[in-house]
């Protein structure tokens, strides 16, 4: 736990800087998802959550750095998890909108996010309401470095 807190500072860093690295190739979106889920699935499985998955991309394959990849959907999964209560539920999902386009959507049943804090949260240190960040925990870095990748 320290050491993702101390490589989100750092990415927080190197972002704000223009000094993050990437390494692009070509990658399988499902693939990764199907990654970052593994490294979520003990939490999953502890709150007794059900994942579904729909990959309905038939062309899954992007150009992207897949590790940084990885991080964004870990986030959005380890995101669901931590705000949806005990047998709650997820769908990831791909689908293609249109030729050489790809959109990724993760939902779940977790407790949302009010309206008026939705332009926040992509601020790093946001998480919104100070009841929600005591509970949950964490620094409010996730989604702004996945916003930012």
């Amino acid at each position: 736990m320290e050491a993702r807190l101390i490589d989100d500072l750092l990415d927080v860093t190197r972002i704000a800087k223009g000094k993050l690295q990437l390494s692009f190739e070509t990658v399988c979106v499902h693939e990764i998802l199907h990654r970052a889920y593994e490294i979520c699935r003990e939490d999953i499985a502890a709150k007794s959550l059900e994942v579904e998955f729909r990959l309905r991309a038939a062309d899954s394959y992007v150009e992207g750095d897949p590790a940084r990849l990885q991080q964004v959907f870990w986030n959005l999964i380890k995101n669901g998890v931590k705000f949806t209560p005990e047998k709650g539920r997820t769908i990831i999902e791909t689908l293609n909108p249109a030729p050489e386009r790809i959109l990724i959507r993760i939902t779940d049943t977790g407790i949302g996010i009010e309206p008026e804090k939705i332009d926040k949260i992509f601020n790093a240190f946001e998480q919104g309401q100070i009841s929600i960040t005591r509970r949950f925990g964490g620094l409010g870095l996730g989604l702004a470095i996945s916003q930012a990748l």
